[in-house]
């Protein structure tokens, strides 16, 4: 546990990351946070200012941060974030959320706001609804009557749980991608998705008691600036996304190329196909290859591309050979009955066929459901492939601590089938659910905005 105050540490080395998440087993995606960590607060002591910062209504009390407290129907207490918070144009943002709503006449929740009174994203309950919003009336959060309300989704919960909800937010575009999920290992997803905000940055937390008595807690409010925003730099790029399972969403149809293009207003075709591979043989859902030639002619700003996963199953079932780098650029030098024959192949048909994209190859993350071994030597020449031929490397598997050999990181972050209509848990390690995806968007967005 940190100390109980805000910190405004910037450049915060990976090392250091790693160093803070090493005993648990939930981790942060490591390249969200290496720009800067600006709020950090795990309330286990008083902080500085007192209360976070609240005036009325707050107190830290048994390490979490309680809001509306005391307060009267349609009432705010308002904390002001720091000049180098609102100067931010792209955030992350998570925390940890539970109310003591009891009665079903009572409504407390918290707003998000950017310094004009625009909404950026809000969150609340009654007993018996959890609610949260995007859009609605501007408010100066000197009060809270039902005409400056948000307009709320309204969804059934639990509230007897805690709730995590992560936020990013790109105030170049206008957007927030969110999820709100419960607070528990094996976590259920209860809202996903991108908006588009009036919000054009992010001034202030306006803790609301709406009407009733019900107190809310705070825990674990973290807010960094990412590392490789792209602060609009993709805005209405074209990507084409090839690959397995892991690119086409598994049994979701919302993958980590989806989520970042959701983000960076891209334009997006998904040819990605379950079961796919790389190499010759054997894959139930064919070569990348086919995909690659079944594509669309038009030439696409991006392409993007995974394998090896589905390969190393096969590779190490004796299908066919890692192989090794042609020694040049001629395809009909390269060995098509190795996974390396086939990658260059692959490559080679992408360059020809749309010789103005930029290419990226995105690594899945550290496998407990492969081969170690098998994973290692095809990464290895994979790395080889990229560096020869140009491709720009989206490493996930290098870049990321996402390691699916650490039973809990399976659990928590990959799923087999959905719950609740999104990415469950507990999968089989390979599968990235939403919250795993965020170890993936950081890293091809930096891969998509590289020099």
């Amino acid at each position: 546990m940190h100390p109980g105050q805000r910190r405004t540490r910037r450049f915060l080395r990976p090392a250091a990351v790693a160093a803070m998440v090493a005993a648990a087993v939930l981790v942060v995606p490591t390249a969200q946070a290496a720009a800067g960590v600006l709020i950090d607060e795990t309330f286990s002591a008083q902080t500085t200012p007192a209360n976070f910062g609240f005036p009325a209504g707050a107190a830290v009390s048994g390490g979490v941060l309680n809001v509306t407290k005391g307060m009267g129907n349609y009432t705010t207490s308002v904390k002001a974030f720091d000049g180098a918070v609102a100067g931010e144009r792209t955030l992350d943002l998570t925390f940890d959320w539970k109310t003591a709503v009891a009665a079903g006449g009572q409504k407390t929740g918290i707003e998000l706001r950017d310094s004009q009174g625009n909404l950026v994203f809000a969150l609340a309950a009654t007993a018996t609804e959890l609610r949260y919003g995007l859009t609605g009336p501007v408010s100066d959060s000197a009060s809270a009557p039902d005409s400056l309300n948000p307009a709320w989704t309204r969804i059934a919960y639990n509230r007897a749980k805690w709730y995590t909800v992560n936020l990013h937010l790109d105030f170049t575009l206008q957007r927030v991608q969110y999820t709100i999920a419960t607070k528990e290992t094996a976590a259920t997803v209860m809202a996903s998705g991108t908006a588009s905000i009036t919000g054009k940055d992010l001034a202030k937390l306006v803790a609301c008691n709406y009407y009733g008595t019900g107190v809310q807690s705070l825990d674990n409010f973290r807010l960094t600036a990412p590392a490789n925003a792209a602060n609009g730099r993709l805005k209405g790029k074209t990507v084409y996304a090839f690959g397995d399972s892991i690119v086409a969403g598994h049994t979701y149809s919302r993958s980590f190329v989806n989520l970042t293009a959701e983000r960076e207003l891209m334009n997006l075709k998904k040819y990605a196909v379950n079961g796919a591979a790389i190499g010759p043989v054997g894959a139930s859902g064919g070569q990348i290859l086919t995909q690659v030639r079944n594509a669309a002619s038009q030439s696409p700003d991006h392409v993007v591309f995974d394998g090896g996963t589905n390969d190393a199953e096969l590779i190490h079932n004796n299908r066919y050979e890692v192989g090794t780098m042609a020694a040049g650029f001629d395809p009909a030098t390269f060995d098509r009955s190795t996974y390396a024959g086939s990658l260059e192949t692959t490559i080679h048909t992408m360059r020809a066929k749309w010789p103005a994209a930029r290419i990226a190859h995105v690594t899945a993350h550290k496998l407990g459901s492969r081969d170690w071994n098998t994973q290692l030597a095809i990464r290895s020449v994979t790395q080889r492939i990229c560096a020869k031929w140009g491709v720009t490397v989206a490493d996930v598997f290098g870049d990321s601590t996402l390691d699916t050999r650490n039973d809990g990181q399976r659990v928590a972050y990959t799923f087999n089938g959905l719950a609740n209509g999104y990415p469950g848990t507990g999968g089989t390690g390979t599968h990235p659910n939403i919250a795993g995806m965020n170890f993936y968007i950081p890293v091809l967005t930096a891969a998509l905005t590289a020099p």
